[in-house]
């Protein structure tokens, strides 16, 4: 029994582990998922750095939708806060690239669905960014000026948290422009020191702007010539800004002539421009779907691995359950098979001793009949006392009783088995079953012959009898009767 115990908790283990490694699977599952979502964020966020706004759209809203499929119980905490604040960042990439194709009012929904999920303190830029983008969506796309102000006091305060001076000065630009436009001179002043002490070009455009609106013609003049781009990533939308600019100052010097030409040659670029951009939309759309279709078929092969690696992993755990159970059932068969024949050897042995005892009773008996015998044959009249007359007239060892009491002893302690083999082989006599159990517990023929008192010639006939009632092919019908008994 504490063998059996023991393989139940050996099953229980195996339960234990398998369990631990669906777990796992399910983990590893969902952070595969979490790298192939960064791993679209970071292409969508590389083609928008590069003006392909379709592409990026494209690669974001794919990484969103892994993302949202992402359930907590798919991953561990730590890469649950991680999913969460990659969708706050795709999010907030998402309406740049819509605000960017001044679809205002989507890229305004994207800010305020990303702003929860972002980290106060690790992402406080980005905070600054979003609140700051919300205010600017408001004043364009629904003219919230006075609403606007508030998210830009809350991208003030995450840009001092970020410790960023010119996040603070660009916040100020905006707010000035957007929220107070008649403040020319309190944006100008934000405008040349973002240009002048932070390197902020750009701002050479703004600064330029307001100077002619303000007529002051040379001023603006001197500020174009520090139209200049950083890097060559912005060449091209430098050269458009600074030919639309000269053109406004020649004008409003009244050289007419000169600002149309300068126009003219503008429209000319812009027109190439959009040629080229054009066939660099379709080349990189075409390009995209190649890898997208790449990726899904890595996608459906990863699948595919994944899910024959599963059966593989179940079907090894199923045939070792089906193992232990198969050596649980077998050590438990052999346990019981040794534990019946041990209970028969014990009878066996119990029987023996009370043959033993018989067979000197026995013994004692003929020596006093003898005796008896001799005595009145010298002619002394003896009398034989009661219980020898009983000997002479049965001249048993084991009466009925005994033998009934072996029998019913020997199918308890085998489960019923002497009682299968009467009711599957009705042929066998009283006689033939008493043999059959004095062969089961391994009694010799002289043994049989004494205790049934029959010769040991009736006890060869016997044998054959049993052997034609249960099977003439039977070459050793003892063997058969002990192997029957141990086996059912």
């Amino acid at each position: 029994m504490n063998k059996i115990v023991v393989r139940g908790k050996w099953m229980l283990i195996l339960s234990l582990i398998f369990c631990a490694h669906s777990c796992s699977f399910f983990y590893s599952k969902g952070q595969n998922r979490l790298q192939q979502a960064e791993e679209l964020y970071h292409q969508g966020i590389s083609s928008n750095s590069s003006s392909h706004y379709e592409v990026s759209t494209d690669y974001l809203k794919q990484a969103e939708e892994v993302l949202l499929d992402i359930r907590n119980t798919d991953v561990s905490l730590p890469d649950w806060e991680r999913r969460n604040r990659l969708l706050g960042l795709t999010w907030f990439r998402l309406g740049n690239t819509l605000e960017s194709e001044m679809l205002y009012s989507i890229a305004q929904s994207y800010y305020r669905k990303a702003i929860p999920l972002l980290n106060p303190d690790s992402d406080a830029i980005f905070l600054s960014c979003a609140y700051r983008d919300v205010a600017r969506t408001m004043v364009i796309a629904d003219g919230k000026q006075d609403s606007a102000l508030w998210y830009f006091d809350k991208a003030k305060q995450f840009a001092q948290r970020a410790g960023s001076d010119v996040l603070l000065l660009d916040i100020d630009a905006y707010r000035y422009q957007l929220c107070f436009p008649d403040s020319v001179d309190q944006r100008l002043v934000v405008c040349r020191k973002m240009a002048e002490e932070f390197g902020a070009h750009a701002r050479y455009s703004e600064i330029v702007e307001l100077f002619l609106a303000q007529h002051a013609t040379d001023s603006a003049a001197c500020y174009l010539s520090r139209l200049q781009p950083a890097d060559s990533s912005y060449t091209y939308w430098f050269e458009q800004s600074y030919a639309y600019l000269d053109s406004k100052i020649l004008r409003q010097r009244g050289q007419v002539d000169s600002a149309y030409s300068v126009l003219l040659d503008l429209y000319d670029r812009k027109i190439e421009e959009l040629q080229r951009d054009a066939g660099a939309r379709t080349y990189a759309l075409s390009l995209y779907y190649d890898v997208a279709r790449e990726q899904q078929r890595a996608e459906e092969a990863q699948r595919e691995r994944t899910w024959q690696r599963t059966v593989s992993v179940i079907l090894i755990l199923l045939l070792a359950v089906l193992i232990t159970l198969f050596v649980v059932i077998w050590r438990y068969w052999q346990h019981r098979r040794r534990e019946q024949a041990r209970q028969l050897e014990t009878l066996r042995d119990k029987y023996v001793q009370q043959l033993q005892l018989a067979l000197e009773r026995l013994q004692q008996k003929v020596n006093l009949t003898r005796e008896i015998e001799l005595q009145r044959m010298r002619g002394i009249e003896v009398e034989f006392p009661k219980w020898l007359q009983t000997y002479r007239d049965e001249k048993l060892v084991m009466n009925k009783d005994s033998l009934n009491e072996l029998i019913a002893s020997i199918d308890k302690a085998l489960d019923g088995a002497i009682s299968r083999l009467r009711a599957e082989y009705p042929e066998l006599t009283e006689s033939d079953m008493q043999f059959a159990i004095l062969s089961i517990i391994g009694a010799s023929d002289n043994d049989m012959s004494i205790v049934l008192n029959v010769q040991k010639q009736t006890i060869y006939h016997r044998r054959q009898i049993v052997r034609k009632h249960v099977n003439p092919e039977i070459e050793d019908i003892d063997s058969w009767l002990r192997k029957y008994v141990l086996s059912v």
